[in-house]
């Protein structure tokens, strides 16, 4: 069996830095899916809590399905246990945090399913507290009680990962509902500024007041831009390129005045349209943070649109950002993208990868936008 990291080394862990908290968090919000999701909490809760091993778990059914881990030693990835029957499903159940000193001296504990690994002692957190779909468990290699700080750094990032999870459910909800266009707008409002509500609260109150700062105005942001599009589009059916384009980069423009250029003609979009168009360019921006131009001090962000014959010509063009990488476009944000762009909106979708950020060509029918054939340039 191998032999747990010195514990020597959770001095320096166990105290979780606002910092790295932040970008945890941030990371969770910008996952596309939910095996990125996991994938954060995987490569990030075990230097977060400084335990020897973490393990996350998902509900399913009556049963707890362990479906990622990073440990010292092998845990149970893979394996399925009747919720009655392991920790993690009394930590769902009862809708609480589990703080085990010594595993062996508790009852709750299946003592033959960790005869064979190192694990001592763990604290188990449920992810979402009122209806927990999943858990996230950190485990010690020692008998060991973990401090109040461990435990409150396990339960904000069991916290934010649940409001990840349904941040990446409301996202697929809304793709699958323009595609069917079966979801109802007061129910989606409903849902995404309970999203935003949430996300506020949980920086409001975990993070210090100085850290929160940017990202409650992000966050802030992003619930402007919403709105702005909600009560638009809930007066009228249309909206023009300009506004759509204004509102759906306001959010990364928090802390980044004068790195945006937006000019074109006047174009104007049906409601439909305007809602897949602006789900196409939040991606583009949620990248450009992540991997683009926005992600360095110096980048910049050129949005420029023509009439070209019968179509709308939309181009979205970084520059004196970093080298991005294939895998930095090639990603569930690349399917959306397309599904988006080709599939709603019947366009063409092209992306070059260049020394100083990626150029992004978006060409539209302009009568699948505006409902009237548009005359232009030649």
């Amino acid at each position: 069996m191998p032999e747990p990291s010195a514990s020597s080394d959770r001095t320096s862990l166990c105290r979780t830095p606002a910092g790295s908290l932040i970008d945890v968090i941030e990371r969770l919000a910008s996952s596309g899916d939910m095996d990125e999701v996991v994938e954060v909490v995987r490569a990030t809760a075990r230097r977060l809590i400084g335990s020897d091993g973490i393990a996350v778990i998902l509900r399913e059914g009556d049963e707890c399905r362990y479906v990622e881990e990073d440990a010292v030693g092998p845990l149970w990835k893979g394996r399925n246990f009747p919720l009655s029957s392991c920790i993690s499903g009394w930590a769902m159940v009862h809708r609480r945090t589990v703080v085990i000193p010594d595993i062996r001296l508790d009852e709750r504990i299946p003592q033959d399913l960790y005869r064979d690994t190192f694990v001592r002692s763990l604290v188990m957190a449920p992810v979402r507290s009122d209806d927990p779909i999943g858990a996230i468990g950190a485990y010690w290699g020692q008998e060991y009680e973990a401090t109040a700080e461990e435990v409150e750094a396990l339960e904000t990032l069991a916290r934010a990962t649940a409001t990840a999870m349904e941040q990446v459910r409301l996202v697929a909800a809304l793709s699958k509902a323009l595609e069917e266009a079966e979801l109802a707008r007061d129910e989606l409002r409903h849902r995404v500024k309970n999203a935003y509500t949430a996300t506020q609260a949980l920086a409001s109150l975990t993070l210090p007041p100085d850290q929160a700062g940017a990202l409650l105005a992000r966050i802030a942001a992003l619930a402007r831009a919403h709105d702005l599009l909600d009560r638009k589009l809930a007066r009228q059916d249309r909206i023009t390129f300009q506004e759509l384009i204004d509102a759906e980069l306001e959010p990364y423009g928090v802390e980044l005045p004068g790195r945006f250029k937006v000019s074109g003609p006047a174009v104007t979009l049906r409601g439909e349209r305007a809602l897949a168009l602006g789900l196409a360019l939040n991606e583009l921006a949620t990248n450009a943070l992540k991997y683009g131009a926005l992600s360095v001090p110096t980048g910049r962000l050129d949005v420029s649109w023509r009439i070209q014959r019968d179509h709308v010509v939309l181009e979205w063009r970084e520059s004196d950002g970093p080298a991005v990488q294939g895998a930095g476009i090639e990603s569930f944000g690349s399917r959306l993208l397309r599904r988006l762009i080709e599939g709603q909106l019947a366009g063409s979708l092209r992306r070059h990868l260049q020394n100083s950020g990626v150029t992004c060509t978006i060409e539209l029918p302009a009568q699948e936008l505006i409902g009237s054939s548009v005359s232009g340039e030649p």
